[in-house]
């Protein structure tokens, strides 16, 4: 009797190591899919993050080069008379095209102020806007 116990438990252990049931298979794919899907979405935004954020970089960084330029030239130059001013450029290494705008006014006799947007025209939305004040007595 003894030995016909044992040989039913051995039977039942061997009955309950069979492998995964079809329902524990289904439920750990899910898991693995949203995971993965989860995991795919997070990388594409912080990809368009990231190129958002080159634009938005690259944008000040043109606005700020045209405007040290504006600030070298002498106050009665030509290019400092008060006027709007739009220009597109377009680098070689990358595919966007910039819009760079500027206007010059003349406050006072002695006062200018130059206003400089730029911006990559596949993100219009966000326009960066630098100021300056040229003061002929000061010199800057």
């Amino acid at each position: 009797m003894n030995k016909n116990k044992i040989q039913k438990s051995t039977i039942y252990i061997k009955k309950n190591q069979q492998g995964f049931t079809l329902l524990e298979l289904l439920i750990s794919s899910v898991l693995v899919i949203l995971l993965i899907t989860g995991t795919a979405q997070l990388t594409i935004h912080s990809l368009f993050v990231q190129k958002r954020a080159d634009c938005d970089l690259r944008s000040a960084e043109l606005a700020s080069s045209k405007l040290e330029y504006l600030k070298s030239l002498p106050y009665e130059s030509e290019e400092l008379k008060g006027a709007n001013y739009t220009e597109a450029i377009t680098e070689e290494n990358s595919l966007n095209t910039y819009q760079r705008e500027w206007r010059i006014e003349d406050i006072a006799p002695n006062l200018k102020k130059i206003e400089i947007q730029c911006f990559a025209q596949s993100c219009p939305q966000k326009k960066p806007r630098i100021v300056l004040f040229l003061c002929r007595e000061l010199g800057f």
